[in-house]
């Protein structure tokens, strides 16, 4: 089962991603979607979503998922699980750090809205903030919902993930859901974290 195959990387970081999709509001699985999966390594949080779905019998339709990784390694996995998983989408993989990425390799259908994943990558500061924003705004026009899921390290570490937040208040932005847990205060044995921030944006 995948459940089995997702626990094999860590039950905390699935149930982590599985506890952040159940506060996606229900209007959000009624329009067609693309996901972008940034510092996507195995594509974990695209198969999470993808079983979520299908746990809960929505049928959303995805026309294109964008998996993001500089691992060669990584990326060929996570393509093949999505693969394995729903063969009938769309899988583009950018074999890049995110600092290197052009904007002609996030070329999307723009009449779609538009998913993005960051699992476990806005609170590593090994990249640009300031670039990755800029690429998102200029690339992702219209309506965009993001998950952002991260254990908690330190308070400067989630700082780092409500600049990213914040950033995009000067559009019409909806934040729908923040969780800060630090150890004891979640499931688990006592030590699962999360830091967790879903919002939604219309870029103009």
């Amino acid at each position: 089962q995948l459940f089995a195959y997702m626990h094999s990387f860590g039950k905390m970081h699935y149930k982590k991603l599985i506890s952040a999709y159940e506060y996606l509001p229900i209007e959000f699985f009624n329009v067609s979607t693309n996901i972008i999966d940034w510092g996507c390594g195995q594509a974990m949080a695209t198969m999470v979503y993808l079983e979520y779905l299908e746990s809960k019998a929505i049928n959303q339709t995805i026309n294109q998922i964008k998996l993001i990784e500089p691992s060669v390694i990584a990326i060929k996995r996570g393509a093949l699980h999505i693969k394995k998983f729903k063969k009938n989408i769309s899988t583009i993989t950018i074999n890049k750090d995110l600092d290197s990425i052009a904007n002609k390799d996030l070329s999307q259908n723009k009449s779609n809205t538009n998913l993005h994943l960051f699992s476990n990558i806005i609170d590593i500061d090994f990249f640009s903030l300031h670039q990755l924003l800029e690429k998102i705004e200029t690339n992702y026009k219209g309506v965009n919902y993001f998950v952002c899921v991260s254990p908690y390290i330190t308070d400067t570490k989630t700082n780092r993930i409500d600049n990213f937040v914040s950033h995009f208040n000067k559009f019409e932005t909806t934040n729908i859901k923040r969780i800060d847990n630090q150890k004891g205060e979640w499931k688990g044995n006592g030590d699962w974290t999360r830091v967790v921030r879903i919002f939604k944006t219309k870029i103009e």
